[in-house]
């Protein structure tokens, strides 16, 4: 269910392949697809990590067959997979873009809000459905609002309304639009504007982009000193500023 390959020597593009289902999440490939994300982490040669879908939509959400024979424990299973897939890509030390073409509804827009950036075409349906299923988005629907704030999450999470590309563009959802035919470069593109800083470097901001959402502000810029000191006392300011001179 799912397809990984290598795009030129360092990117892991990972596309969930169940097009037939527009790639709708089942358990069994959340828990494929938060392993193939931890394997990416591990990897030294891959510098950073790309989600797609095969077919015309990259995600319709979890499956619905996971609902209808669903139960407080299986429920509570899911669930429980999905956060660990969000946690997985909030955390590895790697960036993670996701290219969004078609659906990404419900679990699969709470995974794109958890990748660092963001590239979809501008027709594009992007929404937060759970309320016509009877009940509530939880877990890392919570990114919602760090991303187009409050009111507007407000809005995906109680109406479960979608918006298209463009709108989730002018939000500020998505960093990027492309067309179908150029989604993957781009957002390829994006990444590679990334990984040409160290790799160091760009773990150690990742990480502090996770405490800045967890921490009060002062605390967040507290823990911002240490890593600035790290990075003096391997020497990697000295050295660039030293080469640009």
């Amino acid at each position: 269910m799912l397809l990984v390959e290598t795009l030129g020597t360092d990117l892991r593009l990972i596309t969930l392949n169940r097009p037939e289902k527009r790639n709708a999440l089942t358990r069994e490939l959340i828990e494929q697809l938060t392993a193939a994300v931890g394997e990416a982490g591990d990897a030294p040669t891959v510098r950073g990590v790309l989600l797609a879908g095969n077919g015309p939509s990259f995600c319709a959400g979890v499956d619905l067959h996971e609902f209808r024979a669903g139960t407080v424990e299986s429920g509570a299973a899911l669930i429980t997979a999905l956060k660990a897939l969000c946690a997985a890509v909030r955390n590895v030390p790697k960036p993670v873009a996701c290219a969004i073409q078609g659906h990404c509804l419900g679990g699969a827009l709470e995974l794109a809000a958890c990748c660092d950036v963001r590239v979809c075409t501008p027709d594009a349906r992007l929404g937060m459905p759970e309320v016509f299923l009877g009940i509530p988005s939880v877990i890392d629907a919570v990114m919602l609002m760090h991303h187009v704030g409050a009111g507007r999450a407000f809005e995906l999470l109680l109406t479960g309304e979608s918006i298209d590309g463009q709108t989730a563009h002018l939000w500020g959802l998505v960093n990027h639009l492309a067309p179908g035919d150029q989604l993957i470069d781009t957002a390829a593109g994006l990444l590679r504007q990334v990984t040409r800083h160290a790799p160091e470097v760009i773990a150690a901001q990742k990480r502090l982009h996770q405490q800045w959402l967890d921490a009060p502000y002062s605390e967040a810029v507290e823990r911002s000193i240490q890593p600035l000191l790290e990075a003096f006392a391997a020497g990697r300011p000295q050295r660039i500023a030293g080469a640009r001179l």
